[in-house]
């Protein structure tokens, strides 16, 4: 039935006695002038601490009439350890507010050296220059984004409260738990051919008050007094998609005056006579648009006001448009689009419709996505579950196969959703991805794409680590809330290998230990292959590590890569490149951008430091036969393409051309002075095994595969017995009873079978 949001609704100001258990901190004997004010002990969107993270908070308040130094001023959460985080020396003025946050560090002045636990029991207690305990406060439970505060500024009763940092609690609203059944929908979401009427049931003597907009139902709704007729909502006039300051220039911005298919969104609450509340119910029905039937849907859901108000994520907002509509030559303020990080995050809704049908009814949150596309009217979105909206950190189905996800991009770009599916079996990250259409607030929005993000889920889900133990940087820049520290590490790695000789097999080992150097080559081969020109060593680059050893194997600290954003792969700048086809460019030479910062594969750091050493010029060549000859073959991309509804012409016949131009290209780079030979493998029974080639595990289902590849260096074999099986050999130009061999390619090429038999 409908989505159950994890989030209280708040009605009217409740104020909460204090707490018994308070007097087991050290009493008060004389009023102090400064106050702990507010605690925020999961910080989630509320406010950022100087390093941009959300992290818990303590708020101070000078409730003097006179300015009050903090000069030896102490707070902590351990009555034994009084002078635990020493205040800054600073002056608070009367009346003034401080912001500290309980983020574990000591390494600014807004940063205390512990953090609090959500889960109450916590004392926190102030401390000043004489070391005596002036005012302190034991904490309760707290959900996230709520605060345990002074119900007016320095008054002697507690609540919890909206949070408020930095600002008077005086007109803050008390949040009271969602105690009530959520309301019940006799219809689910979904799509129908005929109008009908939709009931809705809830707690006997409860009122339910319901929205049709996508705004989240209050006392202020509509009330529920019969039931809804839902119809075919496509004829009304747009709304959403009506709004005009959603880009920069939105003056000459028309929206499309085309009506867009829509639904009706319903969204209820009950509240009981006490004015206790429930979780909010949402649905969305579609009626009589049964060209979406058999497509997948994604019907995403936010309060209007949290996307196209003043402060809205979606538009450019009031400082903005003040601004604009001024002509004012003062600098440009930033769009409201533009802002990045949890405080432009909101709560959303979504639900997801297969073949018709309701997949996924959840709660989530919801950000602008992307870089560059933030600007066009079709902003695409990242959407996250969250423990403080649904109850869980992950969606409760498998919206992309196999997958447990945390977090979902919308992203549009054929070539960056299908191609990495060709590397999901590579060294290199990668996102998967599926088509689906979306409706926001009921209104058609776009057909895109919803890919994986990377995050520290991904990493925990996909390579088996601790996600509190691994950091990823996008270019240079820790994303999410991983340390800082490692940014300098990487900046260290880059100047290592810009700063060091690799002509010897020692120092080749040595840089095996501070990168895989698998992944590594992977992510190279793929781009160069790909003609993806628009990446460079700062730009489209994604790596992670371990912080430390740990129990995975890809806990190591060594740096990994994630392919990220491959949308330019399916442009044409023939003129530009001088090339007929982009799959005649060499891009191992040509500019690696096409638009800012041309650069070629010379100034890549990485790649340019090893690309003499021997052992690394054997394990690239190799890898990127394996790959040109797996992979990116006509035959497996064709079967890719084909089930996203495109066929191996694709990109004007690009992978039908490229393996001819990307081995000569190879072959130039790296000096090669051998022959490209065909070697065909075979097994003697499909069923009995596979055979592992160099970096890759050819499709022998048929019974044989083939493949070209220089003579310069010498192919390793590996035959793998499946269960109820065992290896015999290896037959036709190699005879040999060893599971792994290594064949040098001769004129004429190799023709070789591995040969399995039943055990029973």
């Amino acid at each position: 039935m409908g989505g159950l949001k994890k989030k209280a609704l708040l009605f009217g100001i409740v104020i909460c006695s204090l707490p018994v258990w308070l007097t087991l901190c050290a009493p008060v004997e004389t009023k102090p002038a400064v106050y702990i004010n507010e605690v925020c002990s999961s910080n989630k969107r509320i406010a950022e601490d100087s390093d941009g993270e959300c992290s818990d908070y303590i708020e101070l308040y000078n409730a003097s009439d006179r300015p009050v130094s903090l000069s030896g001023w102490h707070l902590t959460d351990d009555a034994g350890e009084l002078d635990k985080a020493a205040l800054p020396d600073i002056t608070m003025e009367a009346g003034g507010y401080l912001l500290l946050f309980a983020n574990g560090r000591d390494d600014s002045e807004d940063s205390l050296p512990f953090k609090i636990s959500a889960a109450g029991g916590e004392s926190i207690l102030l401390t000043d220059a004489e070391g005596d305990i002036v005012d302190s406060v034991a904490l309760p439970e707290l959900e996230a984004d709520t605060a345990y505060a002074r119900s007016e500024d320095g008054s002697d009763t507690w609540a919890v409260l909206e949070a408020s940092p930095g600002t008077s609690n005086n007109e803050a609203v008390a949040v009271k738990a969602a105690t009530l059944d959520t309301p019940v929908f006799s219809t689910e979401g979904g799509f129908y051919s005929e109008a009908f009427y939709l009931e809705i049931e809830a707690e006997e003597g409860a009122t339910i008050y319901y929205t049709l907009d996508g705004s989240e139902p209050t006392e202020q709704s509509q009330v529920y007094t019969g039931s809804i007729l839902i119809e075919d909502a496509s004829a009304n006039p747009n709304v959403y998609n009506a709004i005009q300051n959603v880009t920069t220039d939105w003056l000459n911005y028309t929206p499309t005056e085309e009506n867009v298919d829509k639904g009706t969104v319903v969204r209820a609450v009950a509240v009981d006579g006490d004015g206790n509340g429930s979780w909010v119910a949402t649905a969305t029905y579609f009626v009589g648009l049964t060209a979406y039937e058999n497509a997948d849907v994604l019907s995403l859901v936010a309060d209007p006001e949290d996307l196209f108000g003043e402060n809205g994520i979606y538009v450019t907002g009031k400082e903005y448009d003040e601004w604009y509509l001024s002509g004012s030559g003062e600098e440009e303020p930033t769009p409201n689009y533009e802002q990045k990080g949890s405080l432009w995050e909101i709560d959303s809704n979504l639900e997801m419709f297969e073949s018709g049908e309701s997949v996924l009814n959840q709660a989530a949150g919801l950000r602008i996505q992307g870089g560059s596309s933030r600007v066009s009217a079709k902003k695409r979105f990242s959407v996250y579950a969250r423990e403080e909206y649904s109850g869980s950190d992950y969606f409760d189905y498998e919206i992309l196969e196999g997958k447990k996800l945390h977090s979902f991009a919308l992203r549009q770009g054929f070539a960056n959703a299908a191609m990495q599916e060709l590397l999901q079996d590579r060294s290199v990250g990668t996102q998967s991805a599926r088509e689906v259409v979306v409706f926001l607030n009921g209104e058609y929005w776009y057909t895109t794409y919803i890919q994986e993000k990377y995050s520290k889920y991904y990493l925990s889900e996909e390579y088996g680590v601790d996600m509190d133990n691994v950091a990823i940087l996008r270019n240079y820049s820790v994303t999410g809330s991983g340390d800082s520290s490692v940014e300098a590490e990487f900046a260290d790695l880059m100047a290592y290998f810009n700063g060091t000789d690799f002509s010897t097999e020692e120092a080749f080992l040595e840089a095996c230990e501070k990168i895989d150097m698998q992944s590594y080559i992977d992510f190279m081969v793929t781009n160069i292959y790909l003609c993806n020109m628009d990446m460079s060593d700062r730009y489209n680059q994604l790596t992670w590590r371990s912080y430390e050893d740990g129990e995975s194997e890809y806990e190591d600290g060594k740096f990994c890569w994630l392919l990220y954003d491959l949308d330019y792969v399916e442009t044409s700048h023939l003129d530009f490149y001088g090339v007929d086809n982009m799959a005649e460019l060499n891009s191992f030479t040509a500019p690696i951008r096409f638009d800012v910062n041309s650069s070629s594969m010379d100034e890549m750091i990485i790649f340019s430091a090893l690309r003499d050493n021997e052992s690394f010029r054997e394990q690239f060549v190799l890898s990127f036969l394996d790959m040109a000859n797996t992979c990116f073959s006509a035959e497996y991309v064709s079967q890719v393409l084909e089930a996203w509804g495109e066929d191996i012409h694709w990109h004007d016949d690009f992978f039908l051309l490229r393996f001819d131009y990307a081995v000569q290209y190879l072959a130039e780079e790296f000096s090669l002075t051998g022959t490209l030979e065909e070697l065909t493998l075979s097994v003697s029974d499909p069923e009995g095994g596979s055979v592992q080639l160099n970096t890759c595990t050819p499709d022998l289902s048929d019974g044989s595969w083939s493949g070209k590849y220089y003579s310069d260096y010498p192919l390793t074999l590996t035959a793998v017995a499946e269960s109820g099986y065992r290896f015999v050999g290896w037959s036709g130009s190699v005879e040999s009873d060893e599971a792994t061999i290594t064949v040098d390619l001769t004129d004429g090429g190799a023709r070789i079978e591995a040969v399995f038999e039943k055990t029973e």
